[in-house]
């Protein structure tokens, strides 16, 4: 169903609130940023009466991170509530401007249909959020003096005529994170509460079910690169060919760490740095609300390859330059181990709808230790520095089949017992 969004800053608090920035982005823009991806045809801001005029228009901010919607469209809340009242096909999702959602919350609203509030029995503010038809709209504003007698209005309403959508109820798992998350919401009436509306955006930003490294030593690293990279004009997609320059260019040190240990050592280590790059942009994306799907294929598809790359790379190395077959047999094996484990866990998300990484306590904790990326180049920096890269190179390629070999069992198995996804073990 169509649906439009109608936000409220029409006193001075409220105003404050919405130009209250987070992660650099005033909250008002970071609502339209918002609502433009979940593709709302329409937003009216209203703000404070004539005379008054805090900085919460919208003819400032960048068009392109709104473009989607159809018009975005500032009225004063002396104006009559026709100018933004939802047409007779579509509804309305109603909010005050200095609450920041979480975009789950926001999407269960529009999905749960016409003429549901949401409240969370845990909080002791109102969510102020509330799914409405023309109809209820009217009925609310037919004493209209601006937002607040709107909530009054909706709070002395019945639960028959506007029933309540609890919260708590949300599924809190998120598949692509691979993690539970509680949803939250917080109002932003001051500096502590955009400290901690950052902490819970970075927090709803990482990724759960991770190997060692990106789970227990990047994240410190991302989350300081993210909040300064964020206050900049930086953008995910920036990062992203950041991150693929330094990748190939650990390609050429390590393939040319045959002329000095120099090269290698160099190469290893900003292979580090790509690992906790490679983390960055997608966290800069989530925070700022520019995720696109361009920037997701765009780092997705070519990591794959120059991963593969390193591991030719060491092989080319190690062989002296093309003189031992052994060390690329090496490469080879790791490639269609890669590949081949690659494919068995894409199978099983495609049929379960959930990450084999993540479905069972054993795919968790095999997740942590198995051949990855990240795992493979700790292992590749111990060896050179012990003086046994070529050792550490052979544990990468055994661990590597042994791991696709895990991860082909584990599919096999659980899909023959067509176990629904719903039914798995879900951890936070």
């Amino acid at each position: 169903m169509k649906f439009s969004v109608v936000i409220f800053a029409d006193t001075d608090v409220i105003a404050a609130g919405a130009a209250r920035p987070v992660y650099g982005i005033p909250l008002l823009e970071r609502h339209l940023r918002v609502f433009s991806s979940l593709g709302a045809r329409r937003v009216s801001v209203v703000g404070p009466p004539a005379g008054r005029d805090p900085d919460v228009g919208v003819d400032r901010f960048d068009e392109r991170w709104f473009r989607e919607l159809r018009t975005v469209d500032c009225v004063r809340t002396d104006e009559s509530p026709a100018r933004w009242l939802p047409e007779s096909d579509e509804r309305a999702l109603v909010l005050d401007a200095r609450h920041l959602y979480d975009p789950r919350v926001l999407r269960a609203m529009i999905d749960v249909g016409s003429n549901r509030r949401a409240v969370d029995p845990a909080a002791r503010e109102s969510c102020r959020l509330l799914a409405a038809d023309a109809d209820l709209l009217a009925e609310l504003t037919a004493s209209w003096a601006g937002s607040e007698s709107l909530w009054s209005a909706l709070n002395a309403a019945p639960d028959s005529v506007c029933p309540v959508y609890d919260l708590h109820d949300m599924d809190p798992y998120i598949v692509d994170l691979r993690r539970s998350l509680p949803p939250w919401w917080i109002v932003l009436d001051s500096e502590r509460k955009v400290r901690r509306a950052e902490g819970l955006l970075i927090d709803a930003a990482q990724k759960g079910t991770l190997d060692f490294p990106a789970e227990f030593i990047h994240p410190p690293l991302e989350n300081l690169l993210t909040k300064w990279i964020s206050a900049s004009t930086v953008t995910p997609n920036q990062v992203t060919t950041l991150t693929i320059v330094l990748a190939f260019l650990t390609t050429g040190l390590l393939a040319a760490g045959q002329l000095a240990t120099g090269y290698l050592l160099a190469g290893l280590i900003i292979a580090f740095a790509v690992g906790v790059l490679d983390g960055v942009d997608g966290k800069l994306a989530r925070v700022t609300e520019r995720c696109t799907r361009f920037g997701d294929r765009y780092e997705h598809i070519l990591d794959v390859v120059w991963e593969l790359t390193w591991y030719w790379a060491l092989g080319w190395m190690l062989s002296g330059g093309g003189a031992e077959v052994g060390p690329f047999v090496l490469s080879t094996v790791i490639t269609l181990f890669y590949l081949l484990d690659k494919a068995a866990t894409g199978m099983f998300k495609s049929r379960q709808g959930i990450e084999l990484f993540d479905y069972e306590p054993v795919d968790r904790f095999f997740r942590r230790i198995g051949a990855r990326r990240n795992t493979n180049v700790l292992l590749l920096l111990a060896g050179t520095s012990a003086g046994m890269l070529e050792e550490a190179f052979t544990f990468v390629a055994i661990w590597t089949v042994i791991t696709a070999a895990f991860h082909w069992t584990r599919a096999i198995w659980l899909l023959s017992k067509h176990v629904p996804a719903d039914e798995t073990n879900r951890s936070v």
